[in-house]
C-alpha cells in the first residue's frame, strides 16, 4: 500500500511538472498576446473618449489604469515568482475596475472585457489552489461594490457615453461592439492556446509512454533471451544426471542406494520439465510464421500423439468437427497450445472417462473446444489459473495454461475456461481466420511495426 502512494505521488508529481512547463509557456505566449491587443484598445478608447468630451479626471484615472495593466503584463512576462505575479495581476484587476468605474459601473460597455482577465485567472493561477478563490472573491466584490453604488452619482454613465435623447450616444454603442469583438477574441484565442497546450502535453506523454514501452520491452527481450539460453544450458546436464542416475539405479546392489537414485532421477525429470515448459513460455513469444492449417488435422494428429498417454490413463480421445476449416495460423504454436491443453484434460479426467476435442467454424473464424469429466474447478481456482506458475497438479509447472494462452493471444485469439466442480471442464479456443498479433500494451510504435510488416510481406511479427 506505502510504494503505491509513493508511486502515485511521484505520478502525480511529475504530471504537474508537465503541465506546470506547458501552461507556463503557453501564459508566456498568451500574455505577449495581450499585451500587443489589449494596451493598444485601451488607449484608443481613452483618446476617443477624450476627444469626444470625457472630464479630466476620469481621463487621468483611465490612464493610470492602463498603466497598472502594463506593469502587470510585464511583471508576469519577466519573473516567475508567484508572489509577484499574483500582486501584479490583483492590481490589474482593480485597473479593470476603474475602466468600469470610470465608464459607467455596471452599464460600462467595457464590462465583457473581464470574461478574458477571468478566464486567464482560472486556467494560470495554479499555485498555490487557493489563488482562483481568491481571483474569483475579488471580481465578485467588485462587481457587488459597482452594484451598491450604481444608484448614486458615481456610477452614472458621464460625458460622451451618456444617453441622449433616450437613445445610447454612438460613442457608447461603438465602445460596445469593439469590446465584445475584442472580448469574444481573447476567450477563442485562450481557449486555442489551452487545446495546443493539452496537444503538446498528450504529445509528450505519449512519446514518454513509447520511450518506456519500448525500453521496457527490449530489457523484457534480453532478459528472456538470457533466461531462455541459461535454461538451454540446463538441460544438457539436467538429462546426463537422469541417465547417469538410472543407469546406477539399475546396477545398485543395495537397495536403499537404488531407491535414492531414483528419487534422483525422478527430480532430474521435473526439473527437465519445468525447464522445458520455461522454453515453451519463452518460445511462444517468437513471430508467427503464418501459413494454411486444418484445425482439424492438427486435432487429429494430437490424438495419434497422445493416444499411449491416454491409454495409460484409462482415457479415450475422440477428435470431430469441421474436417475441411482452413485457417491461416502457425501450426506448430497452435499444435503446442492444443498440446496443453489436452494434457491437461487427459490428466484431470477419471479412468474410462472421455476427452472430446470438437472444431466448429465461427463467425470470422474457428472455435476449438475440448471438454473433460474430470473433478473441474472452483471459481477461484478459474481465476488464478491465469498466471503462470500457478498449478494444483503435483509436479506441475503452473506453465501449460500460460503457454496455451501466449499462444492463442498471439494469434489474436482467445481461450476461455468454463469449469463447473463435479462435472468437469471444457476449454473453448476461438481462433480468426487470418491471425491477427495482438498489442497488449498501447504501444503505436509497435502498431506502426505490425503495419509495416503486413504491408512488406506474408510474416507477421509476434506481439508480446
Amino acid at each position: 500500500m506505502q510504494n503505491a502512494k509513493v508511486r502515485e505521488q511521484h505520478a502525480r508529481a511529475r504530471f504537474e511538472a508537465l503541465r506546470r512547463r506547458v501552461f507556463e509557456d503557453m501564459g508566456r505566449s498568451s500574455i505577449r498576446m495581450r499585451l500587443a491587443w489589449i494596451l493598444p484598445f485601451h488607449g484608443l478608447v481613452i483618446v476617443l473618449l477624450v476627444l469626444r468630451g470625457e472630464s479630466a479626471g476620469r481621463a487621468l484615472a483611465q490612464v493610470a489604469a492602463v498603466a497598472v495593466v502594463g506593469v502587470m503584463f510585464a511583471v508576469r512576462l519577466l519573473t516567475n515568482d508567484w508572489r509577484l505575479r499574483v500582486v501584479s495581476f490583483v492590481l490589474g484587476v482593480l485597473g479593470y475596475f476603474v475602466f468600469l468605474a470610470t465608464t459607467g459601473g455596471l452599464a460600462s460597455p467595457l464590462l465583457v472585457t473581464g470574461a478574458i482577465t477571468m478566464a486567464a485567472a482560472a486556467i494560470k493561477l495554479h499555485e498555490p489552489p487557493w489563488l482562483r478563490n481568491v481571483v474569483f472573491a475579488v471580481f465578485l466584490g467588485g462587481f457587488i461594490a459597482m452594484a451598491a453604488v450604481s444608484r448614486t452619482a458615481a456610477g452614472l454613465l458621464d460625458g460622451p457615453l451618456a444617453v441622449t435623447s433616450g437613445w445610447p450616444s454612438p460613442e457608447y454603442v461603438g465602445i460596445a461592439v469593439l469590446a465584445a469583438a475584442f472580448a469574444m477574441t481573447g476567450v477563442y484565442g485562450i481557449g486555442c492556446a489551452m487545446t495546443r497546450g493539452y496537444e503538446r502535453a498528450a504529445l509528450e506523454l505519449a512519446e514518454r509512454r513509447e520511450e518506456l514501452c519500448s525500453e521496457n520491452e527490449d530489457r523484457t527481450r534480453a532478459l528472456e533471451g538470457m533466461a531462455a539460453r541459461l535454461a538451454h544450458e540446463v538441460k544438457n546436464p539436467l538429462a546426463a544426471i537422469r541417465a547417469l542416475s538410472t543407469h546406477m539405479a539399475r546396477n545398485a546392489t543395495d537397495g536403499k542406494t537404488a531407491e535414492r537414485l531414483a528419487i534422483v532421477a525422478a527430480e532430474a525429470d521435473r526439473l527437465q520439465s519445468i525447464v522445458e515448459g520455461f522454453l515453451s513460455f519463452s518460445r511462444g513469444l517468437d513471430d508467427l510464421n503464418l501459413a494454411a492449417v486444418k484445425p482439424y488435422e492438427v486435432a487429429r494428429e494430437l490424438g495419434v500423439l497422445l493416444e499411449t498417454r491416454a491409454a495409460e490413463a484409462g482415457v479415450v480421445l475422440e477428435v470431430s468437427g469441421e474436417a475441411g476449416l482452413v485457417l491461416d495460423a502457425d501450426a506448430r504454436k497452435l499444435r503446442q497450445a492444443l498440446l496443453n491443453i489436452v494434457l491437461n484434460a487427459i490428466q484431470a479426467s477419471p479412468h474410462g472417462a472421455t476427452v472430446r476435442i470438437e472444431i466448429e467454424a465461427a463467425r470470422g473464424g474457428a472455435q476449438i473446444t475440448v471438454n473433460d469429466c474430470g473433478v473441474g474447478m472452483t471459481p477461484e481456482v478459474l481465476e488464478r489459473i491465469r498466471k503462470p506458475y500457478f498449478t494444483t497438479k503435483e509436479g506441475g509447472t503452473g506453465l501449460g495454461v500460460a503457454v496455451a494462452r501466449g499462444l492463442i493471444e498471439q494469434h489474436g485469439g482467445h481461450l476461455e475456461f468454463k469449469s463447473v466442480t463435479g462435472k468437469g471442464t471444457t476449454v473453448v479456443v476461438t481462433l480468426p481466420m487470418k491471425a491477427k498479433p495482438c498489442a497488449r500494451l498501447p504501444n503505436p510504435g509497435r502498431a506502426r511495426k505490425h503495419e509495416e510488416a503486413e504491408n512488406t510481406g506474408p510474416a507477421v511479427a509476434g506481439a508480446r
